[in-house]
């Protein structure tokens, strides 16, 4: 099993693509997720723990992944719900918002 150097490469773009279909479809399910926990911040401060969580995840696995505008977003996403109290949920939800028109922008693998 000699695979050469092309078939090695081939085969690693192929995993990444696979990897960032996967992460995008994540990220869009922890967006609804996001909006979901946002709605119910103004009595549960776990809340917006969980969506500074969420965009913690979609920052990180974004820049390893390359979609850098995509991780600038999510950054902006965390920071807030890191520095918002509950109750001033209005400029993370744009964020959010925000977030979410940035993962419809990026570029699918699938058919």
């Amino acid at each position: 099993m000699n695979e050469t150097r092309e078939e090695r490469v081939a085969a690693a773009k192929a995993r990444m693509a696979e990897l960032a279909e996967k992460f995008l479809v994540r990220t869009a399910g922890e967006i609804e997720t996001m909006r979901t926990r946002l709605a119910q911040a103004n009595d549960d401060s776990a809340a917006l723990a969980e969506i500074r969580n969420l965009a913690h995840r979609a920052c990180g696995t974004g820049a390893t992944l390359g979609f850098e505008s995509l991780s600038e977003f999510a950054h902006r996403v965390e920071s807030l719900a890191a520095s918002q109290p509950p109750g001033s949920q209005a400029e993370i939800a744009r964020a959010i918002d925000e977030l979410a028109r940035e993962l419809a922008r990026q570029p699918r693998a699938g058919p």
